[in-house]
């Protein structure tokens, strides 16, 4: 048995609202934390780097922006389906070792193919960081419930939502004024270098046991994810999270074309302002972190919890399509990172209540491929059409999507506890 889960038993009989304090005196949650911090740090370079080069080789065009948005996206459809099962079957751990080291070689390559100002090369290179992160993601969620006791999840999967957004954004901040100092290819490094920092951490955690049967071999893949599929469709909490979730990201998918283009065009916003942006988003997400302690979000129902936080980041969507300036981009991101914490962590505590430990892999990688089909569409529709019918309208396009999907998680989301039939 691991430290992690001796500690499981030792603290079972710790209430719901575990604080985020004694989370974190869980060594290996606390390692695991701490790796991933530092890594998605480094990632909101990367990714505000990848953001801006490709705007500035290819004249501000949303069409280029959109296509290494869907590169991003794309791989993750069938890796997240089919990762889930290897998720299950080898050692989480381990699988999330590996594809840190890999992405420190793929990241240092970004600088080569923007040297070369080879757009082809950048979205090749694209696909396969997305791919190698496809994996990662559901290994982290799912070793998540193996370290962690249940009655900490909420506060567990709130500090890992929390890290894994809000230190993406800080990153931004940071990177939009070393890019405009620097150049591009700091970004890139700074990146890389908290790739092997995450892998240090994971190395250093405790051993945690194989779920699964590595012997087994591929050739059971396709049985261990038609067992996940079938869970998934016949579980009602699962599948009505999916509808509201996919329906909500049909709309909200379309802000990671926008983005760029949008502050650029409009607002004629630098680097510099554009991460100052996220950064603000990064103090909403915190702030929304801790609300998640307070006693009245404790007791609230994650169904509540989950749409009230999408209807606020629905609506600023709109806000920011209507913003006449600066400061009113800057209080609508503030709202939108308030409320989206809540939310996150609500809906992976509703996922992990209903699915099993050893599904676990499975369910969190159809889920993101789920999410991240939804995510494609409505970049592909942005790359398509934005351009016509204007930015600004597309932007509040998204929110009035977001709102929508909250409407049909009204109606379908019912939270664990209660009955389903």
């Amino acid at each position: 048995m691991s430290a992690g889960s001796e500690m499981k038993d030792m603290d079972g009989s710790t209430t719901r609202g575990r604080s985020f304090a004694r989370v974190m005196r869980n060594p290996s949650f606390q390692k695991l934390w701490t790796g991933q911090a530092i890594s998605q740090f480094g990632d909101g370079f990367y990714w505000l780097a990848i953001m801006l080069g490709v705007s500035a080789l290819s004249n501000e065009s949303v069409k280029a922006v959109g296509l290494v948005s869907m590169a991003f996206m794309l791989p993750q459809l069938p890796i997240g389906v089919f990762g889930g099962p290897l998720v299950d079957m080898f050692n989480r751990r381990r699988l999330m070792i590996l594809a840190d080291l890999s992405r420190v070689l793929t990241t240092l390559a970004f600088i080569v193919a923007f040297r070369m100002r080879s757009l082809p090369l950048i979205y090749i290179l694209a696909l396969v960081q997305s791919g190698i992160s496809g994996m990662f993601s559901p290994a982290k969620n799912a070793l998540i419930p193996q370290v962690v006791a249940s009655d900490e999840l909420l506060s567990a999967n709130t500090l890992s939502q929390s890290t894994q957004v809000a230190a993406m954004i800080f990153g931004p901040a940071t990177a939009g004024f070393a890019i405009e100092h620097l150049g591009i290819p700091v970004a890139f490094i700074v990146d890389a270098v908290t790739f092997l920092v995450s892998a240090s951490f994971l190395l250093w955690m405790d051993p945690v046991p194989d779920v699964g049967q590595a012997a087994a071999g591929l050739r059971n893949t396709w049985n261990d994810l038609r067992e996940g599929l079938r869970f998934l469709i016949s579980e009602r909490t699962l599948v009505a999270l999916n509808i509201t979730v996919g329906a909500l990201f049909l709309g909200l998918g379309a802000g990671n074309v926008l983005w760029v283009p949008y502050m650029q065009r409009v607002f004629h916003l630098r680097a510099g302002k554009i991460g100052l942006i996220d950064g603000v988003q990064g103090v909403g997400m915190l702030a929304g972190t801790l609300l998640m302690e307070t006693s009245v979000l404790q007791s609230s129902r994650h169904k509540d919890l989950l749409l009230g936080g999408i209807t606020i980041v629905s609506i600023a969507f709109v806000a920011v399509g209507l913003a006449a300036g600066y400061a009113f981009i800057l209080v609508s991101v503030l709202a939108m990172g308030l409320a989206a914490m809540p939310a996150e962590g609500s809906f992976m505590t509703m996922v992990q209540t209903v699915t099993p430990e050893r599904l676990m892999g499975r369910v969190n990688g159809t889920i993101g491929a789920l999410v991240n089909g939804s995510m494609l569409v409505s970049m592909a529709l942005a790359t398509s059409v934005a351009e016509s019918i204007g930015l600004r309208e597309s932007y509040v396009a998204c929110g009035v999507i977001g709102i929508i999907s909250v409407l049909v998680g009204i109606v379908l989301i019912k939270n664990p506890a209660e009955p389903q039939g």
